[in-house]
């Protein structure tokens, strides 16, 4: 292999032919430089239009990044790529990732990612080892929960294998069904596990022992550690997160890594060795609790004030773990809509049971229903909450206040997610986000509104920056104090959404944590920029990737290639999908409804501006080289990007210049 960091080959698996084959990852590279990057190659060439999620023609996209199983600090994340059973109104190609182990042991076993087609005459998993990849029967894991299927394989092959697998959920083709891998590291959002499930494929098992190669090994070896020395808390904020006495007494609650590369005691993971369960009497539960799992015991005085408990709530997130089912749905989508029909008088029950949300039994009632499509109500909820209420004809005003497009319950956007603080002018930003991607953006897009509010003293009281501070640093990346202005309004947001555009294609390509990168702010320096050694923070990925590889793309060659990747992405959603302006609009009316927070040098609560907005939009697709009348990339920017055979074959679809 030419290059440092890649373990140097593709698998592609038939299932329907039962065949495998091997593809040297040096065909992509350096210009697809893995991860998202490489999918997107990989779609356009191979996903013609009319293809859909069930569709055993439809190749799901696994890839690892160069920095995927390395010392490199944060990384160690999977890209899963190829049509989304979740969207909505349209199956279309989109994007998820998981953390845990499962990638870097990928690598070590000598492939950087598989693409799967077909549908196998039976239920099978891969068994991948050393270089070689065969076809097992999965028939007695059938059936089984992602824990037991994991169990039940490492068993059988040894406990250093890792397995990502799907429960019920994705056999029986939940459209919110994830794949997952250890205690909670899962493909969470796009319906992934449906899509593994239409392919009779229960599981892909991995172990490996192969080296990694490194291109400049005391370069490499001295960026991660000032990277390392650079990082400040959990999620690249500058508070440091604390264990609960009490929890770790009675629980054994203990920091967790969610990924293989995480450095630092994160906010959000943690491990219970100890929980007694509600349900299972007598059991004791251990697992991860990451993310959005937090809520499921409730939050007394917030809108997520159902009250479980810790205990039950640990038990339920368990049951969707093991059902392999979609926690943001579920908590911040599935479960405040049913409320919201409680209370509108529309719904008391479902298929038969009383709703209460106090209740655990109800909560397994619900998420197992879901998971085997039992019952009317449930089955319908299989299809995602925005699906359900086309089917079930209920709700849909509510759902306006919850979704704000493509089938994703919101997210950092100031209005249906509740549970995450960020006010006006920031969630423009998002809003713009939203606007031009497939799926819930922020995945890996918290590097603007979560980036600024961590480092505001309204989050960070006791450690955050003033916002003169922000206002300077943010400068420095984004040309003008008015990006990260609280007063600012309209002015100065598309910038960051087009630049953050190109990180998160980075986070997914490289690969790497998206709550750390990029790093713009610190307590470490005087100006509170951050800088370790020779790099300045947002070079820091570009040095890993760099040392790493040996490709030596400066930044502005490192983000034209994932601009690049951008382009491609919007160039197959108007071959494949017809997708236009017109589509990016629809976001607009979710955000004309007035914000949850409220900005306090503002004093009220803000509504979208409709008309201001589309300046911004505006702003944006000239950033993007796309036309403002159609949203689509023009010829020349296609051309600009070494894309002019993709520009052909559009043909009358996009316009020469705008």
């Amino acid at each position: 292999m030419k290059y440092g960091g890649y373990a140097g080959k593709l698998l592609r698996v038939n299932l329907s032919t039962e065949t495998v084959e091997q593809q040297d990852t040096s065909d992509y590279l350096p210009e697809w430089y893995g991860g998202r990057a490489m999918a997107a190659r990989i779609a356009w060439d191979e996903i013609p239009p009319g293809t859909s999620a069930f569709d055993p023609a439809s190749p799901l996209i696994i890839l690892t990044g160069p920095l995927t199983g390395t010392a490199a600090p944060f990384s160690g994340r999977t890209t899963v790529c190829g049509i989304s059973a979740q969207g909505y109104p349209v199956e279309w190609y989109s994007r998820s990732s998981f953390g845990g182990h499962w990638g870097p042991e990928l690598k070590h076993a000598g492939f950087d990612g598989l693409i799967v087609t077909g549908r196998a005459p039976y239920p099978v998993f891969l068994k991948i080892e050393n270089g070689t990849c065969t076809i097992e029967d999965a028939s007695q894991l059938w059936g089984m929960g992602i824990y037991g299927s994991q169990k039940k394989i490492m068993e059988q092959y040894g406990k250093q294998w890792r397995v990502f697998a799907i429960g019920p959920a994705g056999e029986n083709l939940c459209r919110i069904a994830v794949a997952a891998t250890e205690t909670e590291s899962a493909s969470g959002q796009g319906g992934y596990g449906a899509v593994m499930g239409s392919k009779n494929l229960k599981a892909i098992a991995v172990h490996g022992t192969f080296p990694l190669k490194v291109a400049n090994p005391e370069r490499f070896a001295e960026v991660c550690r000032l990277v390392l020395k650079e990082a400040h808390g959990s999620h690249g904020w500058p508070h440091t997160a604390e264990l609960d006495p009490v929890k770790v007494q009675l629980f054994g609650q203990r920091y967790q890594a969610c990924t293989q590369g995480c450095a630092v005691k994160c906010y959000d993971a943690r491990f219970y060795t100890t929980v007694p369960a509600v349900l299972q009497r007598g059991k004791t539960l251990s697992g991860q609790v990451d993310c959005i799992a937090g809520l499921f015991p409730g939050f007394k005085e917030s809108f997520y004030n159902w009250d479980l408990g810790f205990e039950a709530g640990f038990e339920i997130g368990q049951i969707a773990n093991d059902e392999g089912l979609n926690h943001w749905e579920i908590l911040v989508g599935i479960v405040p809509w049913i409320r919201f029909l409680k209370q509108d008088g529309v719904l008391s029950s479902i298929d038969g049971m009383k709703i209460d949300l106090d209740n655990p039994e109800f909560w397994a009632f619900l998420l197992r229903g879901i998971s085997r499509r039992e019952g009317e109500f449930r089955s319908a909820l299989s299809e995602g909450t925005v699906r359900a209420s086309k089917i079930l004809g209920l709700g849909e005003e509510r759902l306006k206040q919850l979704f704000p497009a493509w089938g994703y319950a919101g997210h950092w956007d100031g209005h249906g997610d509740r549970i995450n603080y960020v006010f006006f002018p920031y969630w423009i930003v998002t809003a713009l986000q939203w606007a031009v991607d497939t799926r819930d953006p922020v995945s890996s897009a918290h590097g603007y509104g979560q980036n600024i509010m961590g480092w505001s003293r309204v989050c960070s009281p006791e450690h955050g920056l003033d916002w003169n501070t922000i206002r300077k640093v943010s400068a420095r990346i984004y040309g003008t104090e008015a990006c990260a202005d609280p007063e600012s309004g309209y002015s100065g947001k598309a910038f960051p959404a087009w630049w953050h555009g190109q990180r998160s294609v980075m986070k997914d390509s490289l690969t790497v944590g998206d709550q750390v990168f990029p790093r713009i702010y610190s307590n470490k320096t005087e100006d509170h920029f951050a800088v370790a050694g020779d790099m300045e923070g947002p070079s820091f990925e570009r040095h890993m990737f760099t040392s790493l590889t040996g490709i030596s793309w400066t930044d502005k060659e490192l983000e034209h290639a994932s601009e690049r990747v951008i382009q491609l992405e919007r160039a197959l959603l108007v071959r494949n999908f017809n997708r236009s302006r017109a589509d990016d609009e629809s976001v607009i009316p979710y955000f004309e409804m007035k914000e949850q927070q409220t900005n306090p040098f503002i004093g009220n609560r803000v509504a979208l501006d409709r008309t201001e907005f589309k300046k911004v939009m505006d702003e944006y697709y000239d950033l993007r080289g796309w036309s403002r009348k159609t949203g689509r990339p023009t010829a020349g920017t296609l051309q600009k990007f070494g894309l002019g055979k993709e520009a052909e074959d559009l043909g009358d679809l996009i316009v020469e210049e705008d």
